[in-house]
This record gives C-alpha cells, structure tokens and sequence, in this order.
C-alpha cells in the first residue's frame, strides 16, 4: 500500500540504491566500530562479520516481507501498524523518534570530539566551533532538494566502499589473511551480534520508499542490494583484520591508523575524511527518515516537520558544549535502547502480519538479535 500523495516526480532507483548504502554505517565507519563491537572476537574478525550478516539475514528478510505491500513514509510504523493497528504504530513511531532524534546532536559530538582529532590533533582548538556550526550546515543539507542530497550522499557511499576495498588490500599485502584465529563460541557468537547490530540503520531508506519509481520492487531489490555490497566491502577489509597489530585495530580511528601504517598520511588524511563524512551523512538519512515519519504520523508538510526538527537539534548541540563527554555517554544508552524496543516491536508482530513456520523463525531469530542488544546495552557492553 502507497501512501497517498507519493512524490509526484519520483526518484530513481539509483538515488535510493546509494542512499540505502550510506544509511549502513556510513560503510567506512563500521571499520572504525567493529574492533570495539566484536570485543575479544576481534581476532576471529572475518568469521564474525560473515556470520552477523547471516544473523542479519532474518530482519532484512522481514522489512523486505513487510515492503511487499507497504511503502509508505512511515516506514517501520507502517509496518507495526499493518500488524498491530494503529494505536501501536503511534507509540511505536514515538519510541523510534526518540531513538534517532537523540542520536543526531550526539553523534556530532562523536564526529567533533572522537574521529576528528586523533586524524587532525590541529582541531582541537575549533572543536567548539564546528560542534556548533556542523548541524547548521546538516540542516541545511536536509532541506534541499531531495535528488540534490541522495546523489551527494550516493556519490559519498561510492567513495566509502572503495575505501573500505582499499584498505581491505592494504591489509592483505602487509598483514595477510587470517579469517579466524582460534575462535571461541561465546566470543564470536557475542561479537557476530554485536556486529549484525551495526547494520540495524539498513532500515531507514524504507521511510523514503513511497517516492521512489518503481515502488515496492525498488525498495526491496535496492534494499537488499545495499546490504549486500555493504556487507561483501566490510568482509574484505575485516577477514585480514586478525592479523593487523592490536595497535592499528584498537586505535581511535582504525581505518586512517592502517591507512597510515601501510599506505601513506594523503591515504590516511582521505580515509579519516571518509569516516567522519560517512558519519555524517548517516545524521542527514536518520533526519531526513525522522521528517517522513513525523509527517506520517501527524500530517505536517515534510520540509515544515524537517524544520520543527532543526530547532532542538541545534539547542541540543549548543547545550552538548558544557560537557561534551558526558553528553555523548549520557545520550547514548536511551537512544540504543529507543533503537533496539523500536525494532523489536516490528519483529514480535511478524507473525500476525505473515503466517507460517518460516515468519515465525524469521522473528524469532530477529527479535533474539534486538533483545540481546537491549541486554548489552544495560550490562554495558554496547559501544559505538
């Protein structure tokens, strides 16, 4: 089911396609988040990252099921309303709201204060600056044209995966192959997913379904498409990854420290870009997904809703300035645990919404994937 009032020039599948890739990460970035993620399973890298995307398999599985018939702004509350009513998908359109909302003036921070001073240590002293001017400009970026932003967020991604494939070689000239080093069932199972989670923001080119040509086909083969080279670019660069020294892979940012270790500091400087920039084009795909849903659910205009948004997004920025550290860690727990609740309130209802053995254990496997990044999250083994 369309909504109504879809996009009287839709988009092509192209733009959706790239913009599907940056929203999973941005890609780059999961190299920076996977040591920390797979914890001790780190050295058996290769083998986690092919089993998360296994894991991940069964949610993928269920938005594409659920985009067989919806395509609408509302995107996963669309779903949870197909299954549970309207009443549900209100609350559980606010629980997600929540989730993303606080996760746009923290992860500035993250970009402001963790990935660009250990590349650039020259920034620190404009840090305060561009917390303040960096969601401006993000604002601004949102409320442009929207084919103007998908293709620069598309030509952004295509940039991220060849940057993970290059470091990826990188890695395997200078540190060869090592896909699993001794590996240990409670540590690769606890590292595959927490590694499958890194890939939970596939779903938010869904709330730009309803204005893309091509409608539900599009969705579901872009979809699939973008978690599939995502997923393949993040294995080259993490099968090598065992035999990188831990001095490369626990450092601040990993991708710029192998860059610099085994390229060259231009190499280093663009991969670091590339993080950072990845980063922040994920904030502009949540907030543009966040503008969508706020529409769906109480019918203002999109743009009139972006801006809505913009006001306690900048207060919020501002106010992260007394104590940025704190800001960061005291917004990030709510924000992941709005995140896995949302996601899991999709799951538990699959079954009402398709029947049969295979739904059940799609759901099953998928709601066991949110709860248990709740149950990290609480016994504080998330990280990002």
């Amino acid at each position: 089911m369309n909504a109504p009032g879809a996009a009287p020039y839709p988009l092509p599948a192209s733009l959706f396609v790239g913009f599907a890739v940056a929203s999973i990460g941005g890609p780059i970035a999961l190299l920076t988040l996977l040591p920390g993620t797979a914890g001790d399973g780190v050295d058996s890298a290769g083998l986690v990252v092919a089993l998360a995307l296994l894991v991940f398999a069964a949610p993928l599985w269920i938005w594409l099921a659920y985009s067989g018939t919806i395509v609408t702004p509302g995107g996963l509350s669309a779903f949870v309303e197909a299954a549970a009513g309207r009443r549900a998908a209100v609350v559980h359109g606010w629980i997600w709201a929540l989730a993303y909302f606080l996760y746009l003036p923290y992860t500035v921070t993250f970009v402001v204060y963790d990935l660009l001073p250990p590349v650039f240590p020259g920034i620190h002293p404009y840090r305060a600056a561009l917390e303040l001017t960096l969601p401006v400009a993000l604002v601004v970026v949102t409320l442009a044209p929207v084919r103007w932003v998908l293709a620069g967020l598309g030509m952004l991604a295509a940039a991220e995966i060849a940057g993970l494939l290059v470091l990826g070689g990188l890695e395997l000239s200078h540190a060869g192959v090592r896909f699993a080093s001794h590996p240990s069932v409670n540590d690769t199972g606890r590292a595959a997913g927490g590694a499958a989670l890194l890939f939970v923001c596939a779903s938010l080119p869904l709330y730009l379904g309803a204005e893309v040509r091509g409608g539900s086909r599009t969705v579901r083969r872009g979809l699939a498409a973008a978690v599939a080279v995502v997923g393949a670019a993040l294995l080259v660069a993490a099968i090598p990854l065992a035999a990188v020294p831990d001095s490369l892979r626990d450092a601040a940012v990993p991708g710029a420290a192998i860059a610099q270790a085994y390229g060259s500091r231009g190499l280093a400087v663009a991969v670091g870009l590339l993080t950072a920039g990845g980063t922040l084009a994920l904030i502009v795909a949540e907030y543009l997904a966040l503008g969508r849903l706020l529409h769906w659910l109480h019918g203002p205009p999109v743009r009139k809703a972006l801006a809505w948004i913009a006001v306690p997004f900048l207060a919020a920025d501002a106010l992260s300035l007394v104590n940025p550290d704190r800001f960061y860690d005291d917004l990030l727990k709510p924000s992941l645990g709005a995140l896995f609740v949302s996601q899991l309130v999709v799951f538990v209802v699959f079954p009402r919404f398709r029947r049969g053995a295979l739904a059940l254990g799609a759901a099953a496997v998928a709601s066991g994937l949110a709860a248990w990044g709740f149950y990290t999250l609480i016994a504080g083994g998330v990280s990002t």
